[in-house]
């Protein structure tokens, strides 16, 4: 049975961009809200879990956690990129953290080991278990696929594939090569706010008005911005320059959690913001700064690209924290949206028929 919170939450999102709400506190603030988030939003998207950089080699991986669950992209000893489950088929205790290089998954704790296909290699003192079977205790590989220098994987195996779904925003980013870009440095940082107030302040920039109005609305102001491309796949939004003879940038989410930005001069970086570790009001992120191979090979480029996003991100926390205070509040009531915020309204309607079952 659905509670009354994560009815109230998406109740009232309309089909109508003119008539755009914001959302009611709930879908920020209440347990049950996220928890049906996970099985009916996250789970059943794509996330993306790595940047193909990360996997190169053999025995390279990743770890993060998709709707709750670690998980561990890798490429195998083949070469094939997989997403498996890290949680050890005893008792629970995940097999790998962080990233790096390994030619076997160990876990830690009574050290069973599992091949980079997740078959188990090794268990130690089971024979004299009457239920042990190894070819039933492999780790589970979950859906993936790569797009756009992205590992992204579909936790319940239900989604279409995601290239198809793709195809006009590949379009758009094909000039800036995603793709071909490198990690040059990674900001990490506990975000005690509820995740979707992330990816909203993420897709609009009618806020470079108020935040960013010594920084991001001097070269591209807020009331110019718009969005461009979109679909209950992804939205885009687009910043033209103040300067005519400048250069925008364009904002971009995969829904419902895939968010980027990348510039559009000669030679165009960009940041991929991850995250994960979801709580009802607080999330783990990490922003992964992405530039060309040719840019992030200069000396002091990643150092003085992370201070840039730094400065820039730190105007967001103090808003991004009074948001998730407000909608915490009972006097917190639900305005409308700006045509500024577009792309919001389109994230709402993704979120709104995907918790409906739609």
């Amino acid at each position: 049975m659905t509670s009354r919170p994560v009815i109230e939450a998406y109740r009232t999102v309309s089909e109508d961009p003119a008539r755009a709400m914001a959302l009611p506190g709930v879908a920020y603030t209440d347990p049950s809200v996220l928890e049906a988030e996970r099985e009916r939003v996250l789970r059943a998207g794509w996330l993306p879990v790595a940047r193909l950089d990360q996997l190169v080699n053999p025995g390279d991986y990743a770890c993060t956690d998709v709707a709750g669950a670690p998980v561990v992209a890798l490429r195998d000893g083949a070469g094939t990129l997989r997403v498996l489950s890290a949680i050890c088929r005893h008792r629970g205790m995940p097999v790998v953290s962080g990233e790096g290089r390994t030619d076997v998954l160990t876990c830690p704790y009574h050290l069973w080991r599992y091949g980079l296909d997740g078959a188990l290699l090794s268990a130690p003192a089971m024979r004299g278990s009457e239920v042990f079977n190894p070819k039933d205790r492999r780790l589970p590989e979950l859906r993936s696929e790569a797009w756009g220098g992205w590992l992204w994987v579909n936790a319940d195996g239900g989604a279409g594939p995601l290239s198809e779904q793709l195809l006009t925003l590949s379009d758009r980013l094909a000039p800036l090569a995603p793709e071909t870009m490198t990690t040059v440095g990674v900001i990490e940082m506990e975000s005690p706010w509820n995740w979707k107030v992330m990816v909203e302040n993420f897709l609009e920039s009618y806020h470079h008005i108020g935040p960013h109005a010594r920084s991001l609305q001097l070269t591209h102001p807020g009331l110019g911005t718009f969005e461009g491309e979109g679909s209950d796949a992804f939205t885009v939004l687009e910043n033209p320059p103040a300067d005519p003879h400048g250069h925008g940038f364009v904002v971009a989410c995969v829904f419902p959690i895939g968010l980027m930005f990348f510039t559009e001069d000669e030679a165009p970086v960009g940041a991929w913001y991850q995250m994960d570790r979801l709580q009802p009001d607080r999330f783990r992120l990490r922003i992964h700064l992405l530039a060309s191979p040719a840019l992030a090979g200069l000396p002091g480029f990643a150092e003085g690209y992370r201070e840039q996003v730094a400065a820039v991100h730190s105007e967001d926390i103090a808003v991004c924290e009074g948001v998730q205070s407000g909608v915490s509040s009972p006097d917190y009531r639900p305005g409308p949206l700006s045509p500024l915020e577009r792309p919001l309204w389109r994230f709402h309607r993704h979120l709104a028929r995907r918790m409906s079952g739609q």
